[in-house]
C-alpha cells in the first residue's frame, strides 16, 4: 500500500488541480464579462456593456428591467440568427465542459479510494479510473479553451455583432477589450490538462508491483537463515567424516578392522 501511496501521489496533484479548474470553467461560463465593449450610447450610462454567453448587460438609468434595477440584460438564445458562431460554440460546449469534469472527478476519486483504503485486489480497475478521469479532464479542457480562444481571437479583430432594436446596443462598439472570464476560462483549461495529464501518467506497472512472481536474492538468504545453527555444524560434521573415510581408502591406507584381523 506504501507504493501506491506514492505512485498516486500526481493523481491526487491531479485531483486539486482538477477541481480548482472545473469550479473555475463553471464560474466562467456564468459571468457576463467575456467581452468589454466601448460604446457611446444615451441609453448606456456607463459607456461600457459586456458581451457574455448567456446574456448583454449594461448599466443604464433610463432603462430598468428588473432584477437588475440599474442593470439593463438581455438574453442570448442559440436560436437567434444574429448571434455569432463563437457564442453559439461556447453555449455548447461549456456544459459539456462542466460534466465532462464531474465525470473526471468522480472517476479520479474511485482511483483515489482504491489506492489510499487498500482496495488493491483489482488494480487494473484502478488504472482504468484515473484513464478515463484523466480523458474527461482533457474533453474538459479542449470544451473550454475553444470558444475561450475564439471569443479571443473576435476581440482582436474587433468584430461586432448585429443586435436587435430592443438591446439598444449599438452593432460595432468603439472599441473592445477582453473581459475577465476569458482569462478564468484559459487559466481553468490549463489547470485541467495539467490534472488529465498527471491522471493519465499512472502507470499499471505501479499497480502490479506488490505481486512477486519470484523470490528476491535477499529473500533467499534469509530463508537460509531460518535453518539452526547446530543442525548446520552437524550436517558439516558428518560430511567431514565420510570425506576423510573415503580419502583414508583412496590414498592406499589399510583399514584398522582389516589389520586386527591379521594380528588375530
Amino acid at each position: 500500500m506504501g507504493h501506491q501511496a506514492k505512485g498516486a501521489s500526481l493523481q491526487l496533484v491531479g485531483f486539486v488541480l482538477g477541481a480548482v479548474g472545473w469550479i473555475g470553467s463553471a464560474i466562467a461560463m456564468g459571468l457576463v464579462q467575456w467581452r468589454v465593449w466601448q460604446v457611446s450610447s444615451v441609453e448606456i450610462t456607463s459607456g461600457v456593456a459586456w458581451v457574455g454567453i448567456w446574456r448583454v448587460c449594461f448599466y443604464s438609468q433610463v432603462l430598468i428591467t428588473p432584477p437588475y434595477q440599474r442593470m439593463s440584460c438581455q438574453r442570448l438564445d442559440a436560436f437567434d440568427r444574429f448571434i455569432p458562431t463563437e457564442i453559439v460554440i461556447a453555449q455548447g460546449l461549456l456544459p459539456v465542459a462542466v460534466l465532462s469534469g464531474a465525470l473526471g472527478k468522480i472517476a479520479n476519486v474511485y482511483g483515489l479510494r482504491n489506492v489510499y483504503f487498500g482496495e488493491e485486489q483489482q488494480p487494473g480497475r484502478t488504472w482504468l479510473a484515473f484513464a478515463v478521469g484523466g480523458g474527461f479532464h482533457i474533453l474538459a479542457c479542449v470544451c473550454v479553451v475553444i470558444p475561450a480562444a475564439w471569443n479571443m481571437m473576435s476581440v482582436v479583430s474587433n468584430q461586432g455583432i448585429i443586435f436587435p432594436p430592443h438591446f439598444h446596443l449599438p452593432g460595432t462598439p468603439q472599441s473592445q477589450v477582453l473581459g475577465v472570464a476569458v482569462y478564468i476560462a484559459i487559466f481553468s483549461s490549463a489547470l485541467l490538462f495539467l490534472a488529465g495529464v498527471f491522471l493519465v501518467s499512472y502507470r499499471q506497472s505501479a499497480a502490479f508491483s506488490g505481486v512477486k512472481v519470484h523470490p528476491s536474492a535477499e529473500e533467499l538468504s534469509d530463508s537460509s537463515s531460518l535453518v539452526p545453527d547446530h543442525s548446520m555444524q552437524s550436517e558439516s560434521s558428518l560430511f567431514t567424516k565420510s570425506i576423510s573415510k573415503y580419502s583414508l581408502s583412496s590414498d592406499g591406507v589399510d583399514n584398522p578392522t582389516f589389520n586386527s584381523e591379521e594380528n588375530l
